[in-house]
């Protein structure tokens, strides 16, 4: 009797060991199933109008006076605000700068020979606008203010960030959902290829990462390019 028991006991022994193998061997290739990934990027881009522009115009001018120095600073201001506003720009998107006037004979380590003008000033008008076409008509046709006698000048980039000329776009956040999901089908699309020629099916998202939004300057300054990618992990199987 007892070996029956003991024979019985072994064979159902046998048995789970037999099931518990299964289902361990089961759960193993399930998670290998779900551990097969491959990683897509998606892009998605865009040729956009800026809807931005900010302009700087500096000119300079010498005198011996400074009452004559500032007269025709004024009388610059008034010939270049009319030029501007003869461009289709109004008042409110001009603003004239606060002249930098340097008095020559009393600077440190000035010399009275070599000095032409005693006092020099520079001045800076500023243009900041959405009418960007407008503005491109102002920074294209200067020359007709070295007509008008004004001393045009192209401030020094390197320490002065403020007098580069700026085309930009401001509208990216309108149109971020749209390239994001066109970002993220085309990744889908690559991943799908993916599974075809590798005779498998897509069967979730592993994980994701957006990249940053890129705004690139075109040959047309009128105009920029939109760029994101996105990385998606799929699982496979």
């Amino acid at each position: 009797m007892k070996k029956i028991n003991l024979s019985l006991s072994s064979v159902v022994m046998a048995v789970a060991i037999v099931i518990l193998g299964f289902f361990i061997f089961k759960g193993l290739k399930s998670f290998a199933d779900k551990e097969r990934a491959v990683t897509v990027k998606g892009l998605s881009e865009r040729i956009v109008d800026v809807d931005n522009a900010n302009l700087s115009i500096s000119y300079a001018v010498g005198g011996n006076e400074m009452n004559q120095v500032l007269t025709e600073i004024e009388h610059n201001n008034g010939k270049i605000k009319d030029f501007v506003k003869s461009k289709g720009l109004t008042e409110q998107e001009i603003s004239i700068g606060v002249p930098v006037i340097k008095d020559k004979k009393n600077q440190e380590y000035g010399s009275e020979q070599y000095i032409t003008y005693r006092y020099y000033a520079t001045v800076k008008i500023t243009l900041i606008s959405n009418k960007v076409s407008n503005v491109r008509d102002v920074e294209m046709n200067q020359f007709e203010l070295f007509k008008e006698g004004i001393n045009l000048i192209k401030q020094d980039y390197y320490y002065d960030e403020s007098n580069r000329n700026t085309y930009s776009f401001t509208k990216l956040n309108d149109i971020k959902p749209e390239m994001i999901k066109e970002s993220i089908t085309n990744a889908k699309k690559s991943a799908d290829e993916f599974a075809q020629s590798s005779k498998s099916k897509i069967s979730g998202i592993k994980s994701a990462h957006q990249g940053q939004f890129e705004i690139i300057p075109t040959d047309n300054p009128l105009k920029v390019k939109l760029r994101v990618v996105s990385t998606i992990e799929y699982f496979i199987k």
